[in-house]
């Protein structure tokens, strides 16, 4: 790593006063830390005492899982409602797909629909895709039909495969559509459920096919050709949120799936054979692909899915699987906390647990404590990792590592030998150690492209004086010494009171250091952009005590005002507006649902804004 050293030297003394880069230079030379972390790179040090093993790098997705778990057929591999696929099974049903799917007129560089949930089938069908070289276009089911339609219009995917509970909506649209052939996959397909639950009937007279007639009519084919790995050859496409504007199709390699799996594989995570994870992240977020599916079963480790977002089925699926891992959106793990959750776990034990790993939103000190208490009080001793990315990164960018234990306000570190962060102002001068800012990312993981989408692909990217290429996260954060990087927020999450900018963020987090508070949310009021409301979920014991005197509530909400007053020093920053809920609903994604908990004000409480000169309270 001494040639990027030497790189980031030079770039970041190239921004730097003579003064300022003569003491950088200096302290470089003696082997000293220079403040800036792409020059230091403090986090290799956490990785320079494990073995290093290759074994993924130059494969795709498909001969990954095949090379490693050929020797192991009988081994499980997936649990999905109570059935159980062993590799042996996988790999067979992998093959039949790739077969099919090459009867239907897919070849290499062909893109592939697959609207549906983390169900067996779909992952088949990931890696099917895999091996014959096409490409999986991955599209969430919560588009409008228009929407959908013209996502696979763009990428000329000619073969859709869709769940069976989700067409009804998408019908009419994609019937019209002759040189479409729609795979209709039911929910339970692999489960004994199939026989009762409620069956989509398919019309013969559109360009609907069942799984089963699919899988019968590639029966008769030879068994298809692997198609070999090539250097940044498309594997996956994958859709931002939209919530900067509208969604766009992010294009990731091989390179974004085996390097990222190759890099976790050596930064001291137990990839052992014969664990369990449990992950119910979708596969329309590239985390769902990588980190859910191809990473467990590329090591032989079991994936254990279920699709529903469900805090109560969320804990009753742990204790019924008794997973090693976890992998889930924040949300989720705070759930632990609920009151109904406590009581499902109470004489219950959770020390099979390992490694809980989340990742979506950030998470305060005191979440963290919470959850990692009740792991304890159930006999685990895990503590939960965090750890940050997004699609257009490879879905990591850092993560905690099971080998030191870094600071609970931090997302953990860079992978190894795949990623460096850094943070720079909006004039792309690098900031020292503790200096918030944008957060960049250079990295061998991330997209090839928004696809089709020059201009913001452009917009993305940044290119340094190296002609290296940095990723522009959108995020503000900043980097401690150690090297592991704390993530505050969304640049674009901020509300404007009276003229004055603040982070909501910013808000949330003071909020959050009051011990009555369990989970906050600060957002503009949805019919006054110069209110802030900040919606609360009050902790258990405190939510009782309300309950129990209402007349109390007032005061907590005023408790609430003075901790902001006294953190921010700005009375823009104080809220005068609440909204107390029992607790924060999740989006179809897993993560918090930001637009109905801002837009859901009903009952709002009002206190007293002195800086308005009157009273308003309701």
């Amino acid at each position: 790593m001494n040639k990027e050293r030497f790189k980031a030297l030079k770039r970041v003394v190239s921004t730097l006063s003579s003064e300022e880069a003569s003491l950088v230079k200096s302290s470089f030379d003696k082997g000293e830390k220079t403040g800036y972390a792409t020059i230091d790179r403090p986090w290799d040090y956490f990785y320079k005492d494990i073995p290093e093993n290759d074994m993924f790098l130059n494969t795709t997705p498909y001969q990954g899982v095949v090379n490693n778990n050929i020797n192991f057929t009988k081994e499980y591999a997936l649990e999905y409602f109570g059935v159980n696929i062993t590799f042996g099974e996988l790999i067979k049903n992998i093959d039949i797909v790739a077969k099919s799917l090459e009867e239907y007129g897919v070849k290499k560089g062909d893109f592939v629909t697959i609207c549906a949930t983390t169900n067996p089938e779909v992952i088949y069908a990931f890696y099917a895709i895999s091996k014959i070289g096409a490409v999986a276009n991955v599209i969430s089911p919560f588009y409008t039909p228009k929407e959908l339609f013209a996502r696979i219009n763009e990428c000329d995917s000619k073969v859709i495969i869709m769940i069976d509970t989700f067409l009804p909506k998408f019908k009419e649209e994609l019937n019209k559509a002759k040189n479409k052939q729609i795979i209709v996959l039911p929910m339970m397909n692999s489960t004994i459920l199939k026989y009762i639950s409620k069956k989509y009937k398919i019309n013969g007279k559109t360009n609907e096919v069942g799984w089963k007639t699919f899988v019968k009519d590639g029966s008769h084919r030879q068994e298809a050709k692997i198609d070999p790995y090539e250097y940044k050859k498309p594997q996956a496409m994958v859709y931002s949120s939209g919530t900067t504007g509208a969604s766009k199709g992010i294009l990731l390699s091989v390179d974004s799936f085996q390097k990222l799996i190759n890099a976790y594989g050596n930064s001291g995570f137990d990839t052992s054979r014969l664990q369990k994870v449990y992950q119910n992240i979708p596969p329309w977020h590239s985390t769902g692909l990588s980190l859910g599916i191809n990473f467990p079963l590329s090591f032989g480790v079991k994936v254990c899915t279920d699709p529903r977002f469900d805090h109560d089925v969320f804990i009753k699926n742990v204790l019924k699987f008794k997973p090693e891992y976890i992998l889930t959106n924040t949300s989720m793990y705070q759930g632990f906390t609920f009151t109904k959750s406590l009581q499902r776990l109470k004489g219950k034990t959770l020390e099979f647990l390992k490694y809980p790993v989340e990742g979506g939103e950030p998470l305060t000190e005191k979440d963290i404590k919470n959850i990692e208490n009740v792991f304890k009080s159930h006999g685990s001793e895990a503590r939960l990792l965090n750890g940050y990315g997004e699609c257009e990164c490879g879905a990591t960018v850092t993560t905690d590592i099971t080998t030191h234990k870094f600071s609970n306000i931090a997302s953990g570190i860079p992978l190894p030998n795949i990623t460096t962060i850094g943070i720079f102002d909006d004039d792309f001068k690098e900031l020292k150690y503790n200096n918030r800012g944008n957060i960049v990312t250079k990295t061998e993981i991330g997209m090839i492209e928004y696809f089709k989408n020059p201009e913001a692909t452009t917009k993305f990217f940044y290119t340094d004086i190296n002609g290296d290429s940095w990723s522009l996260t959108g995020d503000i954060g900043y980097i401690k010494e150690d090297g592991s990087l704390v993530v505050l927020g969304r640049k674009s999450d901020y509300s404007v009171i009276n003229g004055k900018k603040i982070f909501n963020f910013d808000i949330e987090r003071a909020i959050l250091l009051s011990d009555k508070v369990k989970l906050c949310e600060v957002q503009t009021h949805p019919d006054d952009n110069n209110k802030l409301v900040a919606h609360i979920v009050w902790e258990n014991e405190i939510n009782l005590q309300i309950k129990n005197n209402p007349n109390i509530l007032e005061n907590y909400l005023k408790e609430i005002q003075n901790i902001v007053k006294n953190i921010m020093h700005t009375p823009e920053s104080i809220p005068y507006n609440f909204c107390i809920r029992e607790n924060f609903p999740s989006a179809h994604s897993g993560k918090r649902d930001i637009n109905f908990i801002k837009n859901n004000v009903e009952n709002l409480i009002e206190i007293e804004n002195p800086y308005e000169k009157k009273l308003i309270y309701s």
